[in-house]
């Protein structure tokens, strides 16, 4: 049943359907928005959330951190000797300052002084502990074989502890009777008939350290040995020191982050879900008001991607003046024709995204087939 066409004057003369958002107008509350500033303010309002978001993550949890505690060790020995005093010594009677050599027959002590120093750039507690021994090493000089070898304490253990200090600074005198550890040293040589037999003094000052630092949860342990050889069985005597300290560096602890504020914690795990939630909605709402193609939009490109070998684009529409027209009622039927003919399809669109014609000249005819968007039915494979 056909509907009755409606004429112009009574088109004109129709009320007007009301429009739901027009209330608000009259009222003041309609405002419009683009689609741009839709987007535009989703993303702000993304954003915001986002910011808000690492906020209070950042301040959940305390800053994870190095704690350094600069240090410098060292150690340092000085002597003199004091020579013996009998008759037609060529030294005289005295004390020598460090030099190469000494005749060690004219030695009678050697006075020492171990020093040892651990200073840190910030304030701590310590607590440390030393002793020194002396060890005397007789060997064969022959074989190299130990024929005797004998510690002995100088000084017995001492502990001392400091409060809020910067440095530990020792520095121990000790008086080496040489004379007497020469003379033991011969003797024990005469006892086991050991005429060729060579003969050392090893002193050594041990020393234990242990520093609490306010920031650091552990002390920091540290040993040390400062260690000196003096020959003995020689006729000349060469001081020297074989520990060599002298060492700048820092200890470091890595203090990790960790929760002070369970409440911001809280939040920031809601903002995120929300903010992942809106950022989900949002991608939903482009992805649905992307613009669509329309058929004809589809099945042109479609028709132009299947057949570009046999296809031309043309700058303007072909001039079928003088030809025989024929019209096909589908593309696949001008696809017969060009095989049949073997020419190209020019093609021209009419009407963007609307209207485009195909066509095949060959002699006297033109073949022809025009897509439009209402007249698209056929599927083309």
């Amino acid at each position: 049943m056909k509907k009755k066409k409606i004429s112009d004057k009574e088109f004109a003369n129709m009320e007007k359907m009301p429009n739901e958002r027009d209330k608000y107008i009259q009222r003041g509350f309609y405002f419009y928005l683009s689609y741009s500033l839709r987007i535009f303010l989703m993303f702000l309002v993304i954003a915001l959330v986002g910011v808000v978001t690492y906020f209070c993550f950042a301040n959940s949890f305390s800053d994870s951190k190095n704690i350094i505690l600069n240090y410098q060790e060292k150690d340092d020995f000085l002597y003199t000797v004091k020579l013996l005093d009998k008759e037609n010594n060529p030294f005289g009677d005295g004390l020598l300052k460090p030099g190469e050599y000494y005749i060690s027959d004219i030695i009678d002590d050697i006075n020492t002084n171990l020093i040892y120093n651990y200073e840190f750039d910030q304030k701590v507690d310590t607590k440390y502990s030393y002793y020194v021994d002396v060890t005397m090493i007789l060997n064969d000089t022959n074989t190299g074989d130990i024929i005797s070898q004998n510690d002995y304490n100088l000084i017995n253990k001492i502990e001392k502890e400091e409060k809020n200090t910067q440095s530990i600074n020792l520095n121990q005198s000790i008086n080496l009777d040489y004379d007497y550890y020469q003379k033991l040293a011969t003797d024990v040589v005469s006892i086991n008939n050991k005429i060729n037999a060579t003969g050392k003094l090893i002193l050594k000052m041990y020393i234990n350290t242990e520093t609490k630092y306010a920031k650091f949860e552990d002390s920091i342990k540290n040993d040390h040995v400062i260690e000196v050889t003096i020959p003995l069985l020689s006729s000349q005597v060469k001081i020297e020191k074989t520990s060599n300290l002298n060492n700048k560096d820092s200890y470091v602890k890595h203090v990790k982050a960790e929760l002070k504020n369970e409440l911001l914690l809280y939040t920031a795990i809601v903002l995120l879900i929300l903010d992942t939630l809106l950022l989900l909605l949002t991608i939903n709402f482009i992805i649905k008001t992307l613009p669509k193609k329309s058929t004809y939009t589809r099945l042109k490109e479609r028709i132009l991607n299947n057949y570009n070998k046999i296809i031309v684009n043309s700058k303007k529409i072909p001039d079928l003046a003088g030809y025989n027209v024929i019209d096909c009622d589908s593309f696949r039927e001008l696809l017969d024709a060009q095989s049949l003919l073997n020419k190209p399809i020019i093609y021209y669109e009419i009407i963007k995204n609307q209207k485009a014609v195909f066509v095949i000249l060959g002699g006297t005819d033109a073949y022809k087939f025009v897509l439009k968007e209402c007249d698209i039915e056929e599927d083309i494979s």
